[in-house]
C-alpha cells in the first residue's frame, strides 16, 4: 500500500486530525492521502500541507492501510457502499462520523475488516485533543490498543462504551466552543475596562491555560476547593461569582451539555 492513513472526507475535523498526526510526527503528511467531494478544498489544502489528494474514494481505500471515515453522517452509507467491494481483509477502518453506530458501520463493511469508532475534538490539531474510542465487538484487543496509541499521539485517548459516547461528546466535542465563548466574553469585559484587545487576549488565554493545568496537577482537590483558593471573603472574585450564579451561569452550562447530548442521540 502506498499510504498509511487515508481520509474519506477532508473537512474541518479530518484536517485537525491530519494536522495533529503530522505535528506529532506519527504520520507525516507525505504518508497521508485524502479524497473529498470538494475538489477545490482538497487541492488547496494538499498544496499547503503536502499530503496526496486522490480522485475517488475507491482509489483511496485501495492504497491506504488505515482508512478514516470522515464524511458527514448522512453520507456514510453511500460512501461505504461505493468502496465495499475493494476493501481488503484486515484493513483498519476508523469512523469519526457523529451518531453513526458501530452496528450501522458493520452492516456496510465486510466482517473481515477491523472497525473502530472514535470521537475526537478540535484541539487534536495542537496535540491537546480528547478522543473517545470504542471498538467493534469482534475487534482484537491488540488492534484497539493500536488505535489508542495512534490518538494518544495527539492528546488524550479514552476507551469508552459506545452507549456513553453521546454524553461524553457533549463535554469533549462541544466543550471547546463553550470555553472559547467564555474566553471571548472575558476579553470583551476587559476591553470595556480599558485594556487593549491584545493584552486582554493574552491575559485570558494564559489564565485559562493556567487554571486547567492547576486542575490537572492537583487532582486531590475538588474544583470547588481550587475555586475557594481564589475567592477571598468580601473580595472581588466573590462578587463576580455571585453575579454569574445570579444569572444562572452553571445551570445554563449543565443544560448546554444535556441538549448537546440529546442532539447527538438524534443525529
Amino acid at each position: 500500500m502506498d499510504y498509511v492513513v487515508g481520509f474519506l472526507g477532508y473537512g474541518r475535523m479530518a484536517q485537525a486530525i491530519s494536522g495533529g498526526f503530522n505535528r506529532a510526527a506519527l504520520f507525516p503528511f507525505i504518508r497521508q492521502a485524502a479524497a473529498d467531494v470538494d475538489e477545490l478544498l482538497l487541492a488547496k489544502t494538499s498544496r499547503e500541507r503536502g499530503f496526496t489528494p486522490l480522485a475517488s474514494n475507491r482509489e483511496l481505500v485501495s492504497c491506504c492501510e488505515i482508512v478514516i471515515i470522515a464524511v458527514k453522517p448522512h453520507q456514510v452509507r453511500s460512501v461505504l457502499e461505493e468502496v465495499r467491494e475493494i476493501v481488503r481483509p484486515g484493513q483498519l477502518f476508523i469512523s469519526i462520523a457523529a451518531g453513526v453506530s458501530l452496528a450501522t458501520l458493520g452492516r456496510e463493511l465486510p466482517e473481515s475488516v477491523h472497525l473502530v469508532r472514535v470521537m475526537p475534538n478540535l484541539p487534536t490539531q495542537v496535540g491537546y485533543g480528547v478522543t473517545l474510542v470504542c471498538g467493534a465487538p469482534s475487534l482484537a484487543p491488540e488492534r484497539l490498543q493500536e488505535v489508542l496509541k495512534i490518538f494518544v499521539s495527539i492528546g488524550l485517548a479514552l476507551e469508552l462504551p459506545e452507549n456513553l459516547f453521546d454524553a461524553a461528546t457533549a463535554v469533549s466535542g462541544s466543550g471547546p466552543a463553550y470555553f472559547f465563548l467564555m474566553m471571548e466574553a472575558l476579553i470583551r469585559g476587559a476591553v470595556r475596562l480599558g485594556l487593549t484587545w491584545e493584552t486582554a487576549r493574552t491575559l485570558v488565554i494564559q489564565t485559562a491555560a493556567g487554571s486547567a493545568e492547576m486542575a490537572r496537577t492537583f487532582p486531590e482537590f475538588a474544583l470547588s476547593e481550587l475555586r475557594d483558593q481564589v475567592t477571598s471573603p468580601a473580595g472581588t472574585t466573590v462578587e463576580g461569582l455571585y453575579t454569574l450564579e445570579e444569572g444562572g451561569f452553571t445551570a445554563l452550562l449543565q443544560k448546554a451539555v444535556w441538549v448537546a447530548a440529546e442532539k447527538s442521540k438524534n443525529l
